[in-house]
């Protein structure tokens, strides 16, 4: 059996929808067992511009079998989806992309091991180090996310349905709840902001100004459950907090940068 990740993506239809289904399909599928499946992360689209926002996850599998014949079934999956051809990285009801499979190195014309160009993709290495925070590369290098400058992660939306058993608890508002001991906790820091139809603009800046810093600094961020002034207000009137969310292994040195910024405004 061979450890591997596979990347999920959707921004066409009912995005989680395509996201659980194409997991289910893979489960279905001999010798192959999902082990770990990140949050659901939303991404800003990436190559294409001009085209809805990705839902994005990582899957942590082992399969027994060759990389060629996982591939095969990850295409065949896409095809039963309905996924079309279409302009390089243009709207696409699912993609499944191979991102790592064990310590194997190797290109084809179809197939490169590791992906090429994973590690600036901020919709990859977030969801990865989520089910996998000691990830490397084959030659040994630590996976970070120093270099995930493209497809920039703007919010949790939440579990995989149907695969919650193996994804980090989340709270009544898609918070993720922290669980000592349980890789990928993540915490809220620094203010939180109520929406409650007047924005407050003070706060917002300084949540959105915050997380510039954290991600120049290379300290993981996301806002849950969705950036300030975007998203959708509570049904009932009710105010939502806005939190800006980093990895509890990262927390300490996250609120020494927001509060040495603090200082400063003061």
């Amino acid at each position: 059996m061979t450890r591997a990740y596979i990347a999920v993506g959707s921004n066409v239809g009912d995005r989680l929808a395509n996201l659980s289904a194409a997991t289910r399909a893979l489960c279905e599928a001999e010798g192959l067992d999902v082990l770990a499946v990140s949050h659901v992360y939303e991404s800003e689209p990436w190559g294409v511009t001009d085209q809805p926002a990705f839902a994005n996850a990582v899957l942590r599998i082992s399969f027994a079998g060759a990389a060629r014949v996982l591939l095969e079934l990850c295409q065949k999956v896409e095809a039963d989806m309905g996924r079309l051809d279409g302009p390089r990285y243009g709207p696409r009801v699912i993609d499944l992309d191979i991102l790592m499979f064990g310590d194997e190195e190797w290109v084809s014309p179809d197939l490169e091991i590791p992906h090429p160009r994973m590690l600036e993709r901020d919709f990859v290495v977030t969801p990865l180090l989520e089910v996998a925070p000691d990830a490397t590369m084959p030659d040994g290098t630590s996976v970070t996310r120093d270099g995930a400058r493209e497809g920039r992660v703007t919010g949790v939306l939440g579990l995989l349905s149907g695969f919650e058993d193996l994804t980090i608890a989340q709270d009544a508002i898609g918070r993720p709840l922290t669980a000592e001991g349980v890789a990928g906790d993540w915490v809220p820091v620094g203010p939180g902001r109520c929406e409650t139809g007047m924005p407050n603009s003070n706060t917002d800046f300084a949540l959105l100004f915050y997380e510039a810093a954290l991600r120049q600094a290379g300290v993981p961020c996301v806002f849950s459950p969705h950036r300030p002034n975007e998203g959708a207000s509570d049904p009932y009137g009710l105010p939502v907090v806005v939190r800006l969310m980093v990895p509890a292994a990262r927390f300490s040195e996250a609120s020494e940068i927001i509060d040495a910024l603090s200082a400063t405004e003061e």
